[in-house]
C-alpha cells in the first residue's frame, strides 16, 4: 500500500485543499441497496458475458457471479441482471450524464485525484450498477467491489461514482485496487477523503464510514508530517472496520509502541448532528 500513498506529499495535500475553508462531503445514498454509478465514455451497455468474464481478475476466494439470460427495456433503462454471491445484481443503462454534476464533484475526494493527475473526463451516458446481497457491511462491499470492478473493465468507463464513500474514482485506479484484494486496500475505494487547510494544520475527513455503521475519521496533520497523513489515516480506518467498533474516548493510537495520540469525539465539520473521532498527530 505504500507506493500508492507516497504521492500525498505536502504539494498533494496543497491541491487538495485549495479553493475552500472546508471541503463539504456529498450526501450519501438513502437507498438500502448497494449501489453505484459507472460513467460512460459512450452510450452502450456492456454485455453481460463480459462482466462475467472479467469478475474473475478482482474477485476474492468464494465470491461467484453468474449471468441470468436476457437484456431488459424499462422505457429508457436497458438493463442486465446477474446473480451475485447468491443475490441479485442489475446493471442498467441511462443515456445521460448525471444529473447536477453531482458525480463530477465527488471527484475532488477520490485519493485517484492527488495532485492532479486524474481529472474526471465528460460522460455521455452512466450505468446504475446495483446488488442485494447477503452477510455484513464487509462482506457486501467486498462482492460489490469485485462487480463494480468487472463493469468498469467490460464498459467504456470514465469514472466510477460511489455515493455512500462520496467519491467519483479513476476507473483505473478503481480496477488497479480492487485486483489487490486486500481490505485494507479497497478502503481507499469505499471512502473519499476530504482534505482542508486549518491555520498551520490541514485536516482529513473520512467520508465513507456510515456503511459499517462506524463513526467518521478526523486526522489533523502538520505539514511536516503530510507523507505519513494517509497511510496512517486508512490504518486507523482499517483497525476500527476489522475490530467492528470504534475506540472510545481517551483512548489512544499511535505509529508505533511509544506513540499516544488521544482520540476525542468533535462535531463533523460537514455534518452538526454527526460526531466524529479526532486524532491530532504530532
Amino acid at each position: 500500500m505504500g507506493r500508492i500513498y507516497t504521492v500525498c506529499g505536502l504539494a498533494a495535500l496543497t491541491v487538495l485543499a485549495s479553493g475552500a475553508a472546508r471541503a463539504e462531503a456529498p450526501k450519501p445514498s438513502a437507498s438500502k441497496m448497494t449501489l453505484a454509478i459507472v460513467l460512460l465514455r459512450d452510450v452502450k451497455l456492456p454485455k453481460a458475458e463480459a462482466i462475467e468474464r472479467a469478475f474473475g481478475a478482482y474477485a476474492l476466494e468464494g465470491q461467484t457471479l453468474r449471468v441470468r439470460p436476457g437484456t431488459k427495456k424499462h422505457g429508457d433503462l436497458e438493463d442486465v441482471e446477474l446473480e451475485l454471491d447468491g443475490g441479485t445484481a442489475f446493471v442498467a443503462l441511462m443515456p445521460a450524464p448525471v444529473p447536477k454534476g453531482e458525480a463530477d464533484a465527488a471527484a475532488r475526494y477520490s485519493i485517484s485525484a492527488l495532485n492532479g493527475k486524474w481529472k474526471l473526463p465528460p460522460h455521455k451516458a452512466h450505468l446504475i450498477v446495483t446488488t442485494e446481497g447477503k452477510g455484513d457491511a464487509m462482506t457486501r462491499l467486498a462482492a460489490f467491489t469485485s462487480l463494480l470492478a468487472a463493469v468498469a473493465e467490460a464498459s467504456s468507463a470514465v469514472g466510477v461514482y460511489c455515493g455512500d464513500a462520496g467519491a467519483t474514482h479513476d476507473p483505473k485506479f478503481f480496477r488497479e485496487i480492487a485486483k489487490d484484494r486486500t481490505t485494507p486496500s479497497r478502503l481507499m475505494l469505499w471512502t473519499g477523503v476530504s482534505i482542508a487547510r486549518d491555520g498551520d494544520h490541514y485536516s482529513l475527513l473520512s467520508l465513507g464510514m456510515k456503511q459499517f455503521e462506524l463513526p467518521d475519521l478526523l486526522l489533523v496533520v502538520p505539514p511536516a508530517k503530510a507523507d505519513d497523513a494517509l497511510p496512517f489515516m486508512f490504518d486507523l480506518l482499517g483497525m476500527i472496520v476489522a475490530g467492528g467498533k470504534a475506540l472510545p474516548e481517551g483512548d489512544t493510537v499511535g505509529r508505533s509502541a511509544t506513540e499516544k495520540l488521544k482520540v476525542h469525539y468533535v462535531t463533523s465539520p460537514v455534518d452538526p448532528k454527526s460526531k466524529v473521532w479526532r486524532v491530532e498527530m504530532k
